[in-house]
């Protein structure tokens, strides 16, 4: 890695300083269409084995195939608990721009259910059975995916040279496991600033982060002395569409409790305050992976001081430990390295991640206590690890036999990771709100 390329564009906003390969990219564009990006969560095969097609004393809990285009997550579901009452377990987020399979569980109903529900045109429920529990993030166990790239500039000699290099990044495990442009918000990404403001108690910085993001005419139009001046905000909420419903929250709360700022942030849904945490710490996590790859570290060994785990057959992290001596995986053990994301649990210590993540949150001004929020409890957070290479498997990549500027993937990836990580290493976008990510 030692000659990986710098990207100083919009990637640096969201803590991705450089990429890891040295070839130069096809160019293209991803999600022209929602259907040029097709995700479907792999959930624990135990689970399909084990639900029955009728409620018992057992399984109480029903499982529904969520098919959606056009609608994220969280949108989808409060359509789902709109139309019909229900709140419902969900195991990943999924991108609006897409289209998209995967899996939601209610708690029991006590009505009979359809085989299939039509929420929308573009959405729907399709039932599978009943389990003995509510799904739980455990039960994924990663993403599959379909995509198209159109445009690409690269002629087809080139374009399957870059691919086979891009393979063997893929099989020295030289990709990192950077998160992708969706956690931080896409065409605005200031997820991580709202939730760094949140972290360092500035409650009120974190409101104006998201008032002044407002987009209007497809562009920012607000300026700082109209979200300042509340005398403004009923003329604003007028003007605002459909789908800027968390800023319409906050503004009507500002309204009825001036300068109670806590308040304001409380009208957004849990889930989406929780987002923004999880930006910061995914802003975190992707500066420590920046400055691994600037440190030629070796993204599968485990050296002296860090952090490793041992992969499971369904593919999760157990029995982690810190590292006593250089380990590497085996035929009969594979161990990873880990990076602890940071939260309140976040613990120093002398390995290669830890060293880099301590000295990132000096220069962010915080401590992992910070992470325990006593003013607003729900938003502490915890922690946990993530593995530093990306891990992909079954990837085939075609061009398109009627025109090669168009190619197509398939892969599947660990849950959390991130397909526009690998896409941005074969693209290198010079523009990467143009080129979809």
């Amino acid at each position: 890695m030692k000659n990986a390329q710098k990207q100083q564009t919009y990637d640096s906003k969201i803590g991705i300083e450089n990429y890891s390969t040295d070839f130069k990219g096809i160019g293209g564009r991803i999600k022209y269409r929602y259907q040029d990006f097709k995700v479907e969560e792999m959930i624990s095969p135990e689970i399909f084995s084990n639900i029955s097609e009728k409620p018992t004393i057992h399984n109480k809990y029903p499982i529904f195939k969520l098919t959606k285009e056009g609608i994220d997550t969280i949108h989808a579901l409060q359509k789902i608990r709109n139309q019909l009452g229900w709140n419902a377990h969900y195991l990943g987020l999924k991108d609006k721009q897409a289209q998209t399979i995967q899996y939601i569980s209610p708690k029991s109903l006590r009505r009979e259910i359809p085989q299939k529900i039509q929420i929308t045109p573009k959405m729907s429920l399709d039932f599978c059975g009943y389990y003995k529990e509510r799904l739980r993030r455990k039960n994924l166990v990663g993403n599959r995916f379909n995509i198209r790239i159109s445009g690409v500039e690269s002629n087809l000699e080139r374009t399957k040279k870059t691919i086979m290099e891009l393979k063997n990044s893929i099989n020295d495990f030289r990709l990192p496991n950077f998160y992708g442009h969706q956690r931080f918000g896409s065409n605005k990404p200031n997820n991580h600033l709202i939730g760094r403001a949140i972290v360092k108690r500035q409650f009120k910085e974190a409101v104006l982060f998201i008032l002044g993001h407002i987009e209007m005419n497809n562009k920012i139009s607000l300026s700082k002395e109209d979200i300042r001046d509340s005398t403004n905000y009923h003329s604003i909420i007028k003007k605002l569409n459909q789908n800027q419903d968390t800023e319409k929250r906050v503004l009507k709360s500002l309204i009825n409790h001036p300068n109670n700022w806590i308040l304001a942030l409380r009208t957004i849904p849990i889930a989406i305050r929780r987002l923004f945490i999880n930006a910061y710490q995914a802003f975190i996590f992707n500066r420590v992976m920046s400055k691994a790859v600037d440190n030629n570290f070796n993204l599968l060994e485990v050296e002296i001081g860090d952090i490793y785990g041992i992969v499971n057959e369904d593919r999760n992290i157990s029995d982690i430990r810190r590292a006593k001596s250089k380990m590497v995986s085996s035929n009969s053990k594979k161990i990873l390295p880990l990076v602890q994301l940071v939260g309140y649990t976040f613990r120093e210590g002398i390995g290669r991640f830890d060293q880099i993540t301590q000295n990132i949150l000096e220069e962010e001004e915080i401590s992992q206590k910070l992470f325990y929020n006593n003013q607003m409890s729900e938003l502490s957070m915890e922690g946990g690890f993530r593995t530093p290479p990306l891990l992909i498997n079954d990837l085939e990549i075609q061009t398109d036999m009627n025109d090669k500027s168009i190619i197509f993937l398939q892969f599947t990836l660990q849950k959390g990771s991130y397909a526009t990580i690998l896409l941005r290493e074969l693209i290198k976008p010079s523009d990467p709100i143009v080129a979809g990510f």
